[in-house]
């Protein structure tokens, strides 16, 4: 089975696009607030090139293939270069994305709980964080070409109004401890609320793409 993941950049719209045997399976567009026809619709000029492409029938200059994609489950990290990097099913969780833009060398953290851990696992922001950094720059990351953007941390259940079961506000700013004390800009936010996310990160160009439960997407 053949799979591929490309990304696609015109003057008016972009797009991630993945393929599997040569067909559509799913798309992400900058476009799908305002296109009336929704995502893979095939009229699309963003899936027409990319399909033309990852069929080699007709190469398209404004599409570039990613190397592939990893997830990273609760309580995880990824990192890689010229990927898609993703965290699914963000409640109170918070994604973070740090990201070199001149290496294009990206990490993805899927954080569950605010401050460090005595264990050294990676499900608190804090340790999260810095050992997805010290990983990055190991890989051949600079520290002052890295920056962040975050998103999650929603409030679920609207009725729980103790500050101790508010995980969600903890994350968020634990996370944002963690990076200022880190000296990392973040960039962009979409966090609280009441609404789970789905967070899909393009190392390619540094676009994160947030989808909400609801079905609605929002590209940072």
């Amino acid at each position: 089975m053949s799979n591929d993941i490309a990304y696609v950049s015109t003057a008016n719209a972009k797009a991630i696009v993945l393929s599997r045997n040569n067909t559509v399976v799913g798309s992400y567009c900058s476009m799908d607030g305002r296109c009336a026809s929704g995502s893979c619709h095939p009229d699309c000029e963003l899936i027409i090139g990319a399909k033309n492409h990852l069929k080699g029938s007709s190469p398209d200059s404004n599409v570039q293939l990613l190397e592939g994609e990893l997830i990273a489950g609760i309580g995880e990290y990824k990192v890689g270069k010229n990927i898609l990097l993703k965290a699914m099913g963000l409640g109170s969780c918070v994604g973070v994305v740090l990201y070199d833009h001149k290496s294009r060398m990206a990490g993805i953290a899927h954080v569950l709980l605010p401050g460090a851990s005595n264990d050294g696992k990676t499900k608190h922001a804090e340790t999260a964080i810095t050992t997805m950094l010290e990983e990055m720059v190991c890989n051949g990351a600079r520290r002052k070409h890295i920056s962040a953007k975050v998103a999650g941390g929603a409030q679920i259940f609207k009725h729980m109004n103790l500050d101790i079961l508010k995980i969600g506000d903890r994350n968020i700013k634990s996370v944002e401890e963690t990076l200022k004390k880190e000296k990392i800009e973040i960039l962009a936010t979409d966090v609280g609320g009441s609404m789970g996310r789905n967070v899909i990160f393009n190392a390619v160009d540094g676009s994160l793409i947030v989808k909400y439960s609801n079905g609605k997407v929002l590209w940072m």
